[in-house]
């Protein structure tokens, strides 16, 4: 019942008169309605603390009126805050009332922890750096000893069963904001709006992976995951409403990001999620798709905040983008395994309430997660396999993500298979290469011919002798040529016209 009041009305009402001049000098207590206080012309007053919480004043005392009536908490403000009502107040509230205390030390860093509400209405964890003088403005130099003090940070991912205190320090991961329906036995009619954006997005031919990926999410929430990339040139697809189920669904453990803040140095703003999502993605530097990629397998990261020390603390961050360039939004090599990437197409049929209907099913779509068979975790680190996740559009992301040397090469090796059709393969040296088909282009050196040779198309050369592209006419030459094969640069099986 108290915590429904005002903390002014709750002391008016509940407080202890007498409390108020406790420790007080030139203060006498004569009974728990009377109080003789001490004058500097040695006059005495008397306070009588009424039924109706009111104060009847003999004498002017300070601020307070000669032969006036005030109430206890402005008697608690002059004598025991002079003056301050904040002060005053935060006593009330704090000390007397019990109310949580809105900050935390951590190690010698103090921080401002309060709620706040996103666009669907839940309340978030909000937590705002601040320092031990502003607290001091605000509530008074009594009330630091309140604030509640940890070792350090951590994270300690559970969408079922939260903590925030894990070993001593302060859990950065945020309550989860929803619950699970009651019912058992939940089907995918109970939730038609999630299960059709699902198929929508994943297609028929992997939407069953798609909700291995939701339970993983919601239930094993520290268990990595390959990067989900949602790509469609078109508008309307329904990349975006995806994204923003996501957060809804995961409330403050997830954190809308753009590609330049994944470049920066200060990560304080998704260090401490679970799940990073960016909109329209293009990532140019390689620095930063490095970055992404780490972002994908590493257990821990150093949070870099602005006016905050650094300190390290586990890191599960799982990465979802969405990029309306389906070719050419990211590098990614042959041997990346990952990447998840779906081309999404335009929806048929659009329902503008849709993001309404995605919150109302949330409770079943949990309960459905928790009733789905158990998560074979020994195929992959991952979860899933390369061959699992592998799309005709991930073909086409790595294909454009040749550099543009290897395609000219890959060009020339297949046109020289074709008109060769007796040559099953041959040697040739980077040298060999340059003079052949690029001699008279002086921005591609033979440095660089070996480079792509060695680590995009992952060919070996070995000292030997060797007839430079299978030429008997041409004397063997001593050298490190690589070795090329017909069944890795041409459609051999195809008809061709001598």
């Amino acid at each position: 019942m108290p915590n429904k009041y005002h903390p002014i009305d709750y002391f008016n009402h509940f407080g202890d008169f007498v409390s108020i001049f406790s420790g007080q000098k030139d203060f006498k207590i004569i009974s728990s309605t009377k109080v003789q206080i001490k004058l500097v012309d040695g006059y005495d007053m008397f306070c009588t603390d009424l039924l109706n919480g009111t104060v009847k004043i003999h004498r002017e005392y300070k601020e307070l009126s000669t032969e006036g009536i005030t109430t206890k908490f402005m008697l608690l403000t002059e004598i025991m805050f002079k003056g301050n009502k904040e002060h005053a107040e935060s006593y009330i509230k704090f000390d007397i009332i019990k109310c949580e205390i809105p900050y935390i030390r951590v190690g010698v860093d103090y921080f401002h922890v309060f709620p706040k509400s996103n666009r669907y209405g839940y309340n978030l964890v909000t937590m705002k750096a601040t320092n031990k003088q502003t607290i001091v403005d605000d509530h008074g130099k009594d009330f630091i000893q309140l604030i509640p003090k940890f070792n350090d940070f951590t994270l300690e991912p559970n969408n079922t069963e939260y903590s925030l205190v894990f070993e001593g320090c302060y859990n950065q991961y945020s309550p989860f904001p929803h619950k699970p329906a009651d019912k058992q036995n939940i089907s995918i009619d109970d939730f038609p709006a999630t299960a059709t954006m699902l198929c929508h997005i994943f297609g028929d031919d992997q939407v069953m992976l798609a909700l291995t990926y939701m339970q993983c999410l919601y239930l094993y929430p520290k268990q990595p995951l390959p990067i989900l990339c949602l790509v469609s040139k078109e508008r309307g697809t329904g990349k975006t409403t995806f994204l923003n189920w996501i957060s809804m669904l995961f409330g403050n453990n997830t954190a809308l990001i753009s590609p330049s803040v994944l470049a920066s140095d200060f990560n304080s703003s998704y260090s401490d999620k679970n799940i990073i999502l960016i909109d329209e993605t293009t990532i140019e530097k390689s620095s930063t798709i490095e970055r992404l990629k780490a972002l994908a397998t590493q257990k821990e990261i150093i949070v870099n905040q602005k006016f905050v020390s650094n300190y390290a603390i586990p890191f599960y961050g799982k990465v979802i983008l969405c990029t309306n360039k389906e070719e050419d939004f990211l590098k990614v090599e042959e041997d990346e395994i990952r990447f998840w990437i779906r081309k999404v197409p335009k929806i048929k049929s659009l329902n503008t309430l849709v993001e309404v209907d995605l919150g109302l099913e949330i409770p079943n779509f949990l309960r459905f997660l928790t009733e789905l068979p158990p998560i074979d975790f020994t195929k992959s680190r991952m979860i899933f396999t390369s061959d699992e996740i592998k799309t005709t559009q991930l073909d086409v992301i790595m294909e454009e993500s040749k550099s543009g040397l290897r395609k000219e090469l890959e060009y020339h090796l297949e046109d020289f298979f074709l008109n060769n059709p007796q040559i099953e393969s041959f040697f040739a040296s980077a040298s060999d290469i340059k003079e052949k088909w690029f001699c008279r282009d002086n921005q591609i050196s033979i440095h660089y011919i070996s480079k792509i040779l060695r680590s995009e198309m992952k060919l070996n050369a070995e000292l030997c002798k060797y007839h430079p592209f299978s030429n008997l006419n041409e004397e063997k030459k001593t050298g490190r040529p690589y070795k090329f094969n017909k069944k890795q640069f041409a459609n051999y099986n195809q008809s061709i016209d001598l």
